[in-house]
């Protein structure tokens, strides 16, 4: 395991959790992901809530193995969540956190401006303004006991990330007047995303997809999606019940399971 943070001197000001949930703080890691899937395979000995934090990371990844820049000054975590039973619903989680990070960021206090447009993108990025601001990777580990956990990595840009020919501009809070630390980020994502994973386990889904829907892409926009087989375009008719993009095509109607937005609408623009 890489070495925490060594001295106190250089500790940064941790955040304040919820109850029972603990943060275990890094200078930098490979990836908080990977970090914290050694830690549940190697040591055993974990609990819902516990998060890895990381000021940089060196291999930081997003979705499809992409590379995810890491700079100092944002926010690296992984959270990590007793999966369900059924782990066909552990998707969901990824879902239940990028509400947490919208409504974060719309609880965070702003200089002398109004709300930004805060947006969802299927499957697992927040937006401001149509750019992406945040990533979230949500894994399956098990541990020596045969337990499963998903592994919510989250990334969120707080200042500028500079990225060489990336397919869709990226954003940070600064940029739109919001002016934090990592620490008061996590401290408010923490209390949203417990109060998320509570709602879920006791509403189901359901009301998560309908908050999410609403925060998405408009349903009757133009959206395309890039798959295996090559790009599909079509109407963005929501979420199924599963988490899977119901999309409106000339050759009839597909359930997208797994793929990368190119392009919506204008209104919540896409990003890989």
């Amino acid at each position: 395991m890489t070495q925490a943070w060594f001295t106190a001197s250089h500790a940064p000001p941790e955040p304040h959790l919820p109850p029972g949930w603990r943060v275990m703080p890094f200078d930098s890691l490979d990836s908080t992901n990977a970090a914290m899937k050694r830690i549940v395979e190697q040591e055993g000995d974990v609990h819902e809530g516990l998060m890895v934090w990381a000021a940089t990371q060196t291999a930081g990844r997003g979705r499809a193995g992409r590379v995810w820049a890491s700079p100092r000054g944002n926010v690296y975590v992984s959270i990590l969540v007793a999966a369900p039973e059924d782990a066909k619903l552990a998707p969901e989680l990824g879902f239940v956190a990028a509400l947490a990070v919208h409504e974060t960021i719309l609880e965070l206090p702003r200089h002398n401006a109004g709300a930004p447009k805060v947006s969802c993108k299927w499957p697992n990025d927040v937006l401001i303004e149509g750019e992406k601001v945040c990533g979230i990777l949500p894994e399956l580990v098990a541990d020596d006991s045969k337990r499963s956990w998903v592994v919510l990595g989250i990334g969120i840009n707080l200042q500028a990330v500079q990225l060489d020919l990336p397919t869709h501009p990226p954003t940070a809070l600064s940029l739109h007047h919001i002016d934090t630390t990592p620490a008061h980020v996590l401290t408010a994502l923490s209390r949203s995303l417990h109060k998320g994973i509570l709602n879920w386990r006791a509403q189901g889904f359901a009301t998560a997809r309908k908050q999410w829907m609403d925060v998405g892409p408009e349903v009757g926009s133009s959206v395309a999606v890039g798959l295996s087989e090559g790009a599909v375009s079509g109407t963005y008719l929501g979420l199924d019940d599963d988490c899977a993009m119901l999309l409106e095509t000339q050759l009839g109607r597909r359930r997208i399971v797994a793929g990368d937005v190119l392009f919506g609408d204008g209104k919540h623009a896409a990003s890989d």
